[in-house]
């Protein structure tokens, strides 16, 4: 059940973002399957990273294969090509236990368990995208990222795998607060409400 709810969360979410033009760079968008097929190559995989200004407007854009697997170092921090990354505006691990396929998991090990899964397994292309435009050292940028997983084909059609969006799903993760108390990711905070749902 909880996989169908996903599935059909991020169809939708999918099916919006392709009718809203997703298709031109956007800062906070979920890209369309479309948007992400520009960047596949066949035999490899690809890491898209763009970089974004205050407006929204596409600052940046580097393209690489990737060279060895993404590593979850956490439910809200990754590793790609050997650089850092953060989840932007989570927070890691809200309960030490989640319920996960069926069963009491440490909330850790769920998450990289999963995101093996998604990066290494069945993603063509990882795309993240940032607020930075300038990364500073020793602090890993925040971004969002994203996968085109599946084959193409009417068995296995391409989607999008949202990482910020399932973490906080599956409650992998927290939607961190400002100092005021106000959300610092409200595009987010339905799939919470969803997700709690599945959890004790």
């Amino acid at each position: 059940m909880k996989q169908i709810a996903l599935c059909t969360a991020l169809l939708l979410q999918g099916t919006a973002a392709y009718a809203g033009g997703a298709d031109a760079p956007n800062a906070f968008a979920q890209p369309s399957e479309h948007y992400l097929l520009q960047f596949a190559k066949p035999g490899e995989k690809v890491f898209v990273y763009e970089r974004y200004d205050a407006k929204g407007a596409l600052f940046q854009r580097d393209a690489a294969t990737l060279s060895s697997p993404v590593k979850a170092s956490s439910a809200t921090e990754r590793v790609i090509n050997g650089v850092a990354y953060r989840l932007r505006g989570l927070a890691a691990c809200p309960k030490p236990k989640i319920t996960y396929k069926t069963q009491a998991w440490d909330c850790t090990k769920a998450a990289q368990d999963y995101e093996e899964g998604i990066y290494n397994h069945r993603a063509s292309v990882v795309l993240c995208k940032t607020l930075v435009l300038q990364s500073r050292k020793g602090e890993p940028d925040a971004v969002s990222c994203f996968s085109l997983v599946g084959a193409g084909n009417t068995n296995d059609p391409y989607n999008v795998a949202y990482d910020d969006d399932e973490m906080v799903f599956f409650g992998m993760a927290a939607i961190g607060r400002n100092k005021d108390g106000k959300s610092l990711r409200p595009d987010l905070e339905h799939s919470a409400d969803l997700g709690g749902q599945f959890q004790e």
